[in-house]
């Protein structure tokens, strides 16, 4: 009961998750009360265990930091203090993800995404030049292709298409 008791105090990195499991809990059933169950869960169904799996890991991840954390605490006592927030990168992160919002009208999804993912990662210092070029343009790639060609959810093109 310890660890409730410590999640209660420090568990506010739980409080999107839980607010994504709750969110996809009250979808999954609303969708199964519906008429013909089997075919509107094709697709929420995987979702929401990959949701619930990702939910339960992190659990799993804090419970096994909070057991280490006992075994490897400092003996004089001192409780290490938590680093100030880097104003400026915060207020960026802000103004990055609101430029992205009404970016994604005029640049369409795709040029957006990439562009709000790769500066973020250089606003947070990402060393690699690889992953600062591939990793937004194979996850906007991705998430265009399974919304526009396979769920057949168009996203917005903007003026470059």
């Amino acid at each position: 009961m310890g660890f409730l008791r410590e999640l209660g105090k420090k568990g506010g990195e739980f409080i999107v998750p839980s607010m994504m499991l709750a969110y996809a809990t009250y979808y999954y059933l609303e969708v199964s009360a519906l008429p013909r169950r089997e075919v509107n869960l094709l697709l929420i169904q995987p979702i929401y265990f990959v949701i619930l799996a990702a939910f339960l890991a992190l659990v799993a991840a804090y419970v096994c930091r909070s057991l280490a954390g006992k075994h490897g605490q400092v003996s004089n006592g001192e409780v290490s203090e938590r680093k100030i927030t880097n104003k400026v990168a915060t207020l960026s992160f802000a103004v990055l993800t609101v430029a992205y919002v009404y970016g994604l009208e005029w640049l369409g999804f795709v040029v957006s995404s990439w562009l709000y993912m790769t500066l973020l990662l250089m606003l947070f210092s990402v060393k690699s030049w690889l992953i600062i070029a591939a990793f937004p343009a194979g996850t906007a790639l991705f998430i265009y292709l399974t919304f526009d060609m396979w769920l057949s959810i168009p996203l917005p093109k903007g003026i470059l298409f």
